[in-house]
């Protein structure tokens, strides 16, 4: 009698590597690490980690410092999460520590290593921000550093989102490609893993997502490189564990870069809207007004194919909205052409405060916007189009327009550097000497009835 062979069985995805990055509590205590200086100067790799870990050490009741994955350089990702609701926060109501005490006890019971997740559509709370994601865009990683600035050493004056809210930051997608744009090529984009096939190194992270990939660039001398495979990057396979991890309780996903100056929303793979575009606009135009009212700096709002006049497939925004469908997610791109993707040291701290405003009124409004959407109830995502990625893929009919095209940017972006930046300029300068006597709110008035922000910080 014959034994029946047994078929090999299909390998399941791995669940999520994340490892918790703690330090003994009397350790701690003794422990003294030097803060970097995040508001006016470029950190390197190793200053941005010493950082998150001063934060840790400083802030220990409500934040903590997870590894998601080793990049190919055998760097480590890293995200932290601030969560106010943490049971070791002494700033807690009685009531509200037992609470988190009762949902600390059950994280710990389910055997997971990363941030708390819980059923239901109430715990959409969670505040999802990524930077560095394209090596050259070092004034992403210093805004998102910011951020962390503002939500921590300046918590007080950001109690409101941070009692509603939770967030987790990762300011260094891409460390590998991010220190090779410091030390040998500032134009470098791409991540430093090297093709097989070819002698060509990286793939653009922003184009490795499981969404529409196939219609992504195919050519590895490309800066736009899909990659052999959706995900077949450490970086994003980190992201995407991360991400589908955190999925139940995402509420507002945004991914930082630069140079647009605009603040847009899916979709990037096709020109058509989502469904909930009306409520997407309303995000934007949010946080476009807050930075008007701060410094007078113009950003546009739109779809993303809209504004870059392309299509963009596989990007980490339409995976996050199409295939996760978290409520809301935007990229904001930060200023500007006449910056560059590194502006001068002396503008990091403005374009760091600026963007901040912004987001924190995103974040409030988000917060009261997702009893709005209901993406179980929205119809499929439409199809992807061959034809709309002309612009992406074959550039060479269309380059008598673009010449043309360039140069009237060119002019544009000439008399916005005498006019947008010297009217920043001064309206510091009335801040400052303003600050002589009682302050003033300079954020945005809030659309839902909350009153003005909480001042400049």
């Amino acid at each position: 009698m014959q034994t029946a062979t047994k078929r090999p069985k299909k390998k399941a995805r791995t669940a999520p590597k994340i490892s918790v990055v703690s330090v003994p509590a009397q350790l701690a205590r003794r422990l003294t690490i030097p803060r970097p200086d995040v508001l006016h100067t470029y950190l390197e790799y190793g200053q941005i980690n010493q950082y998150l870990e001063y934060i840790v050490h400083k802030f220990p009741n409500f934040v903590k410092l997870y590894t998601l994955g080793i990049t190919h350089e055998k760097r480590e990702l890293r995200a932290i999460e601030i969560n106010w609701m943490n049971p070791d926060n002494v700033e807690l109501s009685p009531l509200m520590r037992m609470q988190a005490v009762k949902l600390a006890d059950a994280h710990k019971k389910s055997g997971t290593k990363g941030p708390i997740v819980l059923p239901g559509e109430k715990n959409r709370n969670i505040i999802f921000i990524e930077a560095g994601t394209h090596a050259r865009e070092w004034i992403t990683i210093s805004t998102c550093l910011n951020c962390i600035y503002q939500l921590t050493e300046r918590y007080t004056r950001n109690i409101e989102v941070l009692r509603n809210l939770r967030f987790i930051i990762v300011p260094l997608v891409n460390p590998d490609g991010y220190e090779y744009s410091r030390t040998k090529n500032r134009n470098w984009r791409k991540n430093r893993r090297p093709h097989k096939t070819s002698k060509i190194v990286g793939t653009d992270c922003n184009r490795n997502y499981d969404i529409f990939w196939e219609c992504g660039p195919s050519r590895t001398n490309r800066n736009t490189y899909k990659g052999e495979r959706p995900f077949s990057e450490p970086e994003t396979r980190a992201m995407r564990n991360i991400l589908d991890s955190l999925a139940p309780n995402l509420l507002f996903f945004l991914s930082l870069h630069s140079y647009g100056q605009s603040i847009m929303y899916p979709w990037g793979y096709c020109r058509e809207a989502p469904y909930h575009w009306r409520e997407l606009h309303m995000l934007a135009n949010t946080g476009r007004t807050a930075i008007k009212t701060y410094n007078g700096r113009e950003y546009r709002t739109g779809s993303i194919s809209c504004l870059t006049k392309r299509t963009i497939a596989g990007s980490v925004v339409d995976y996050v909205y199409g295939i996760l469908k978290a409520p809301l997610a935007l990229v904001m791109e930060l200023p500007s052409r006449e910056l560059g993707f590194q502006p001068p040291v002396e503008m990091i701290s403005q374009i760091g405060h600026e963007s901040w405003f912004g987001i924190r009124e995103m974040c409030k409004i988000a917060f009261d916007l997702r009893q709005n959407i209901k993406r179980d109830e929205e119809p499929p995502r439409p199809p992807a189009r061959s034809t709309s990625g002309a612009a992406d893929t074959n550039p060479s009919n269309t380059s008598d327009k673009k010449k043309s095209v360039k140069k009237k940017t060119r002019k544009r972006s000439k008399r916005s550097l005498l006019t947008q930046h010297a009217e920043i300029l001064e309206l510091q300068q009335r801040h400052l000497d303003a600050a002589k006597v009682p302050p003033r709110s300079l954020t945005a008035p809030a659309r839902t009835g909350r009153g003005q922000g909480d001042g400049q910080s």
